[in-house]
């Protein structure tokens, strides 16, 4: 895996404590097949913007508490429900990850022969 807890670390801003680790590895796991999936043959482990996309995810699923649907800062408001899907990819990585995603085209077809 290309990404790793360290990594997390750093865009998080301070080390990463003993208890947290297994779930961040887990996160890392999740993240990655989720990229891989959405991109495709696109995929490339050495992409810094992959890197960028699966850290920011890791991140984003580290701050929200299970049982919240949603969360606003601006008059706070929260919702929470049996179960948060936290584990899906936002639409700002979707955004960031189209350029990975193999392109749509059209090939011409001829038949030969009578």
């Amino acid at each position: 895996m290309s990404v790793s807890v360290d990594d997390v670390a750093v865009r998080l801003g301070r080390s990463v404590l003993p208890e947290e680790l297994p779930r961040i590895e887990a996160f890392l796991i999740d993240a990655t097949a989720l990229v891989q999936d959405y991109c495709g043959s696109g995929y490339r482990d050495e992409a810094l913007g992959i890197k960028a996309v699966i850290c920011a995810e890791v991140v984003r699923w580290l701050a929200m508490q299970p049982g919240v649907l949603s969360e606003r800062t601006g008059d706070v408001e929260v919702t929470y429900g049996a179960t948060a899907s936290a584990q899906s990819l936002s639409p700002a990585s979707r955004a960031a990850l189209k350029r990975y995603r193999p392109k749509l085209g059209s090939i011409p077809l001829a038949r030969w022969g009578p």
